[in-house]
């Protein structure tokens, strides 16, 4: 893909394969702890980030055994910079899933979801189902210093980055 200028996501980190439920239509989420993530679902994405994986996107997968409570993965800082950023060394572009799912539809507004998964850790929000209200949401709590620049600054260099690595 990438020889001819495509860049290929992983996903759904942490990784849906002992998900209950179904992120589509709301809550779903998987029991294991850490360690066990570590030695199952985390092995691909693991790989990915040795390889230099360019992008990952972050699934809405609760870790209640993880973080302690049921916050998405997407919206969680614990769990996408937390374990993807810091634990595993990923440096590359973070995507959400779908912000427009009923995992994420369910508890909060276009708004808050892009601000959550923004702070989060994510550098690109996909599909937002209000794209007007997430945008306006962002661009308020930037300009009121809420988002800090430098996290911006750092998602638009991560961004552009790659974009770069793809033009040579």
């Amino acid at each position: 893909l990438e020889s001819q200028g495509v860049c290929a996501t992983y996903k759904h980190f942490p990784g849906h394969g002992a998900t209950a439920g179904d992120t589509h239509e709301g809550y779903a989420y998987t029991d294991k702890t850490l360690e066990e993530l570590t030695g199952d679902e985390l092995v691909p994405f693991a790989a990915a980030v040795q390889h230099g994986a360019k992008f990952m996107m972050v699934g809405h997968i609760c870790l209640p055994n993880v973080t302690g409570d049921n916050t998405p993965a997407s919206l969680s800082y614990q769990v996408t910079t937390g374990i993807l950023r810091n634990t595993m060394g990923y440096d590359g572009i973070i995507i959400t899933d779908a912000l427009n799912m009923g995992a994420i539809t369910g508890q909060c507004t276009s708004g808050e979801a892009a601000v959550k998964a923004f702070l989060a850790g994510a550098d690109l929000l996909l599909m937002p189902e209000d794209f007007h209200s997430a945008y306006q949401t962002m661009l308020s709590m930037a300009e009121s210093g809420q988002i800090p620049m430098e996290r911006l600054d750092a998602s638009v260099r991560r961004i552009l980055t790659v974009k770069l690595s793809m033009q040579q």
